[in-house]
Formats: C-alpha cells, sequence, structure tokens
C-alpha cells in the first residue's frame, strides 16, 4: 500500500500491556478538538478580532462489536462506575488491521477509559447479534507508525 492510498480495515482491537482485551468491528469515529478563542488585537487603525487556539477537547474514540463473553472490557468499565480513577485510566493502543490481517494504522491513547458502554437491543429468538458501543475517552491520543 502507498503511503497516500486511503486505509481500509476490517478490524480493530484496544491492546493495553501487549495484549488485546477487545477486537471491534466498527470505528464509528476519532473525535479530537481545540476549542478556539477570541482575541481582540489592536493595531494602529483598527481593533481586529482574532481567533486562535485554546482549551483542548480529550479525544474520543467510539468504537462497536459483536457482544461477547468476555469480560475485560466491561471489568475495565466497571473501574470506571466505582469510581477507581487510578485502575481506570490507562495507557493503551487502538489498531487497525487489514484484510491480510496486518496493521494498517495505530493510535496510542494516554490515560483512557471507557466512558460509556451501550448494548443495543435484542429480540429473544431473534438470529441477530447483540452489539455493544463503547466510548472510549483519553487526555492524549497520538498517531504513530504502524
Amino acid at each position: 500500500m502507498a503511503s497516500q492510498d486511503p486505509i481500509t480495515a476490517s478490524r480493530f482491537s484496544i491492546t493495553i500491556d501487549g495484549y488485546e482485551i477487545a477486537a471491534f468491528s466498527e470505528l464509528k469515529g476519532i473525535t479530537t478538538e481545540v476549542k478556539p478563542v477570541e482575541h481582540l488585537e489592536s493595531t494602529d487603525k483598527e481593533l481586529v478580532l482574532k481567533k486562535l487556539p485554546g482549551k483542548r477537547e480529550p479525544a474520543i474514540v467510539e468504537l462497536v462489536r459483536g457482544k461477547t463473553t468476555d469480560m475485560a472490557l466491561w471489568a475495565w468499565h466497571e473501574a470506571v462506575l466505582q469510581g477507581d480513577i487510578i485502575a481506570a485510566r490507562k495507557s493503551c493502543s487502538l489498531v487497525m488491521y487489514g484484510v491480510d490481517g496486518k496493521p494498517v494504522a495505530r493510535y496510542h491513547m494516554e490515560h483512557a477509559w471507557p466512558s460509556q458502554v451501550k448494548i443495543g437491543g435484542l429480540k429473544a429468538g431473534a438470529n441477530e447479534v447483540l452489539m455493544e458501543t463503547v466510548t472510549i475517552v483519553c487526555e492524549t491520543l497520538q498517531r504513530v507508525a504502524v
């Protein structure tokens, strides 16, 4: 794949300390944001209103997967629910894999924690997959080399 080719991925995972704790079929999105602040600057002739970078918002990563019986992701979220800030905030990676199973992109997250786990609806007897959506918030998110 050339460096200018768009990234395609068939699977996404969250790894902590080198261990994959959860795999996902969908990345809904990664959001990073810096709030603009207004700055009034005076020149000899006029006042100029400028917008400058201000407060950085925490990065948000939203992932979707078929619900599994594995408890690692829920245990991490449980630490958040219990208010155990030390156990809840972790350094981890979001890894994107191509159809060949090789990583195509990697993001490193510092002080990450699952702020929301949403389990979709399901009818009894249906042949549908129970879906789980996880929102992870982190202080810093950095794109790193594959």
